[in-house]
């Protein structure tokens, strides 16, 4: 998704590492874009609503995020289908039929993406149950990034050692790192989807503890912090 998908709508903020920690930058960028909502810039296209909701998004704001995403899906309505960011945005703020629908109509614009796949099966399964999601998985042949396809395999159940296997492939070679934050991630998704709250929070632990500063690096922190969090409700 995010880093390997060009951004259909608006364009990124400043996310290179221009500041001491991942919370500084990404407060940062929340500012900029804020300022720049502000300002009226590009409002009439939609543009800078929806990079001020990729800011919030990031920084973990997700209930300000999907004002600004349905604001600008508002203004043009035929954007919706492209920003799958959103529907992570629903997801984090428990509108699991709403995200599962979003995923849905970016599939008909990206029929490819295994992570929309993911996040769609995600949000069934919370919705309902981990069962159904399996019984209406979003098909997205030929995703050759390392280890979608592995990734895919694994939704309709079973265990991660072919993710594992394929992140292994690519050990000593300069993409390691990156199939390595996206087989923790996605392991990490699965595992939630399932119930197994242990093993979720230390894939995503990993995946949150990247140098990246990509989109969906930011993802995995904001998904990390929200399982921690989770430890500190009431029963």
């Amino acid at each position: 998704m995010a880093c390997w998908i060009t951004l259909s709508i608006g364009t990124s903020l400043v996310w290179s590492q221009d500041s001491p920690s991942h919370d500084a930058r990404r407060q940062l960028a929340v500012k900029r874009a804020s300022e720049l909502v502000a300002a009226g810039a590009d409002v009439s296209s939609s543009n800078a609503l929806v990079q001020y909701g990729d800011a919030l998004l990031r920084n973990g704001r997700c209930d300000e995020a999907v004002k600004q995403f349905e604001r600008a899906i508002q203004l043009s309505p035929e954007s919706e289908p492209y920003l799958w960011q959103h529907g992570i945005a629903l997801f984090f703020v428990g509108r699991f039929d709403d995200a599962a629908a979003l995923f849905e109509k970016h599939r008909v614009v990206n029929p490819h993406d295994v992570e929309n796949a993911a996040w769609h099966f995600l949000c069934v399964a919370k919705s309902k149950d981990v069962d159904q999601a399996r019984k209406i998985l979003l098909p997205a042949p030929g995703d050759a990034r390392i280890p979608m396809e592995q990734v895919l395999q694994r939704l309709p159940g079973g265990d991660f050692a072919a993710i594992k296997a394929a992140v292994q492939t690519t050990r000593n070679t300069t993409s390691h790192a990156t199939a390595e934050f996206y087989g923790d991630l996605y392991s990490g998704l699965i595992a939630d989807a399932e119930g197994d709250t242990k093993l979720a929070k230390e894939h995503l632990a990993k995946a949150a503890d990247t140098d990246f500063t990509h989109y969906m690096a930011d993802v995995a922190r904001v998904y990390s912090e929200r399982l921690k969090s989770n430890d500190d409700q009431p029963q």
